[in-house]
């Protein structure tokens, strides 16, 4: 079955709950330490209040992922990121690796940023999540900053 990619709904905070909860519960790959309800999917994902994107990837009804962008924070506390660049995160449900999900929502994603005219896009991923480090040099993405737990990689969605 073909994959299809769409915006997010706010009936879709419950299976991107789930997903994004067996991430945190696997550990290693996430920022994220707590667990996600569907109010929290909502705020943070589907509608934030710097929001740009938020797109779902679904095989049939199942819900494989979802990739989130918005505008960097002008108030955030650590390393600041120009106003005009915005920051992806993508959560791929652990059993749907490697099926194409997280490509099929770039490609809606990096639409939705040149459309916005976000400058660059930074995806900031933990050290020790090499396979979303491969994900995101793979669709063009270059290291810009190595911290202690994170490397940051940027693309310019000409």
């Amino acid at each position: 079955m073909p994959l299809h990619v769409r915006a997010a709904l706010p009936q879709d905070a419950g299976a991107m709950a789930r997903i994004l909860n067996e991430i945190v519960e696997i550990g290693g790959t996430t920022a994220h330490r707590g667990h996600f309800d569907e109010q929290r999917i909502v705020d943070y994902f589907i509608s934030p209040q710097l929001g740009i994107s938020c797109f779902v990837a679904l095989e049939g009804s199942q819900l494989l992922g979802f990739q989130s962008l918005e505008w960097s924070d002008p108030d955030w506390p650590g390393d600041r990121l120009p106003a005009d660049w915005g920051i992806v995160a993508t959560f791929v449900d652990p059993h749907a690796h490697k099926r194409g999900a997280g490509r099929a929502l770039f490609a809606h994603t990096s639409e939705a940023a040149k459309m916005a005219g976000v400058s660059f896009i930074d995806a900031t991923i933990r050290k020790e999540n090499t396979g979303g480090q491969a994900f995101y040099q793979g669709i063009g993405f270059t290291d810009y900053r190595d911290g202690p737990e994170t490397i940051s990689k940027r693309f310019a969605p000409l």
